[in-house]
């Protein structure tokens, strides 16, 4: 008996040892902010897009609406009313669309995708200085009036803090840079890894409302931005396993001892 409970004192001991590896490891830790990452989420609520844009005078007598989406998968692809492919939304509900932000920290260009050309925009925001700088956001939109005429394309998206405001913009070689969608109801906070967190209501604004005499208060969406999610590495994984076999060994010999 006297073997047994030393045993069961050293199987405990490598259960402590195992579980405080185990949480060193898998914990995240507080690290500096740097250089913002992650996954942009914009709901859009077809319905309230469509009421906030409704313009009889300028012929969108149902106003806009988001119609399709492309991904970052098709940074190159020049967006026009003809393009074919992306994701197409419903009329009336709503539907989240993903937006990867870029990594690269120098706008790529490229010209001769289309006829206004594509960019792929540069992210130069530090997550601990949102005053800043921008975050580039990858994707692209077909606007289309139900019952109206007209196409509106934006794309090439970037996510700016200007005055305490944040705006997302759009590019192309036709307009230059424009506001979009504003945020508002805005919640703004960096995680204990340095990550930016950052959520809000989307109005329009800027020139696209001036296009279509868009209702500037109207809540059109939402807006969310998250750190990736990070598997947890292989390796770590096998440490476990390799930690659990030691401890079922000691249990074994720990019987064997008692009788």
């Amino acid at each position: 008996m006297t073997i047994l409970h030393y045993n069961r004192s050293q199987l405990a001991t490598a259960g402590l040892l195992a579980f405080s590896a185990l949480t060193a490891v898998l914990a995240p830790g507080t690290a500096s902010a740097a250089q913002v990452s992650g996954d942009a989420t914009i709901t859009i609520n077809n319905a309230a897009f469509a009421a906030a844009s409704v313009n009889v005078g300028a012929g969108y007598p149902n106003g806009w609406i988001v119609a399709k989406h492309w991904g970052a998968s098709d940074n190159l692809l020049g967006i026009t009313g003809a393009t074919t492919g992306g994701t197409a939304l419903s009329a009336t509900a709503s539907t989240p669309m993903s937006f990867a932000v870029n990594a690269n920290t120098t706008t790529n260009n490229y010209p001769a995708s289309g006829p206004y050309g594509r960019t792929e925009q540069a992210t130069t925001m530090d997550a601990g200085n949102t005053s800043v700088g921008q975050i580039g956001l990858s994707g692209a939109w077909l606007l289309t009036s139900p019952g109206g005429s007209g196409i509106l394309t934006p794309y090439d998206f970037s996510l700016v803090k200007t005055a305490g405001i944040w705006n997302i913009k759009t590019f192309d070689t036709g307009f230059s840079t424009q506001n979009f969608l504003k945020l508002t109801n805005v919640a703004e906070s960096v995680n204990g890894n340095g990550e930016l967190l950052l959520s809000g209501d989307l109005q329009w604004t800027g020139l696209w409302a001036g296009l279509v005499g868009a209702n500037t208060n109207a809540v059109v969406g939402t807006f969310s931005l998250a750190p990736s999610a990070v598997p947890v590495p292989a390796a770590v994984w096998m440490f476990g396993s390799g930690l659990l076999g030691l401890l079922g060994a000691s249990r074994r010999k720990a019987l064997v001892a008692a009788y």
